[in-house]
């Protein structure tokens, strides 16, 4: 008979046992009658969950896991949340983590995250996630936390497609076609957002008798001289300046923030650049230039004059130089 009683060691655990049980089965009556959880129709929706926080086990609806590519078998009988939180993605591991602190401590209303969980296949699905507390002990600490899961990885990939979709669509609608140099709509965009405390710098240049080429070469030609030249200055200015074309041969750029000086400097290393170029479609194409330091009253429309005019006396005085 002595060997069949129990230690008090044993008696200890069977009681936090069927205590845990009490107060999963009251939940989960609760949750069997909230009109919330069964009539609304949640799409993708993975089940409800509760974790026991002071023994750390998580029961939950086995389509958790078997969305994972997981077959229920494969799963410990006994799960804690190291479970479902060394699955999730590197870049999603510290915010889920701090949400759940942040709820436990009482800093938010409830534990609402969206993140990426690998699946066995060593994919990643999105999941959303909320959950509350809804039990606390006698000392008001925190027992349990009850909530839902989805899958929401369908939502995320319209999401991601319709956002590529827009950027796309906006690098579109600010590039000329030919040249995939900036437009005219941009350039406008540009100067009307430009920071007038910063000293910026506008150049504006025509390829000089570009006519003659469309005339003796073709405008199949004539488009090709356009892309390659385009095409050198945008790799010569790199991050320096924007280059726009502003119709035909002619083109603007936009030193941000640059004074005079340098801008001077770089735009002939430009036109040299052009006058040397080795193009494979015709013979030698110069430029001419007209460069206007921006004024803080100057409007767009003040800005295009002074800057051409400047360009087309430079055409005056011989073509192929610079003035500003």
């Amino acid at each position: 008979m002595e060997n069949n009683k129990i230690s008090k060691s044993d008696f200890e655990n069977m009681k936090k046992r069927i205590d845990e049980l009490e107060v999963l089965v009251d939940e989960l009556v609760k949750e069997r009658n909230s009109t919330e959880l069964t009539l609304l129709p949640w799409i993708g929706n993975l089940g409800q969950w509760q974790w026991l926080i002071k023994s750390n086990q998580v029961f939950f609806n086995e389509k958790k896991v078997t969305n994972l590519g997981y077959d229920i078998n494969e799963v410990p009988k006994d799960i804690g949340f190291e479970f479902f939180t060394e699955k999730l993605h590197k870049d999603d591991h510290e915010m889920v983590m701090q949400n759940m602190r942040d709820h436990l401590m009482g800093k938010r209303d409830a534990y609402e995250v969206e993140y990426r969980i690998k699946s066995k296949d060593g994919t990643y699905k999105w999941y959303y996630d909320r959950g509350k507390i809804t039990k606390y002990d006698e000392n008001n600490n925190p027992i349990m936390l009850s909530g839902i899961v989805f899958d929401i990885s369908k939502n995320k990939k319209i999401e991601v497609d319709l956002k590529l979709a827009n950027e796309q669509l906006k690098e579109y609608l600010i590039h000329d076609d030919l040249t995939k140099t900036y437009n005219r709509r941009y350039f406008n965009e540009k100067i009307s957002l430009l920071d007038k405390n910063k000293v910026s710098t506008l150049v504006l240049f025509d390829l000089d008798h570009f006519k003659k080429i469309n005339d003796e070469f073709g405008h199949d030609v004539g488009d090709k001289v356009l892309v390659e030249i385009s095409s050198k200055i945008k790799s010569l200015i790199d991050k320096k300046g924007l280059l726009f074309r502003w119709g035909g041969e002619e083109f603007f750029i936009l030193f941000e923030d640059m004074k005079l000086k340098e801008v001077i400097s770089i735009t002939e290393e430009l036109r040299k650049t052009i006058e040397k170029c080795p193009l494979k479609t015709c013979e030698q194409v110069t430029a001419s230039f007209g460069i206007v330091q921006i004024n803080i009253d100057d409007n767009i429309n003040t800005l295009i004059k002074k800057t051409d005019d400047l360009m087309y006396k430079a055409k005056r005085a011989g073509r192929n130089c610079i003035k500003f």
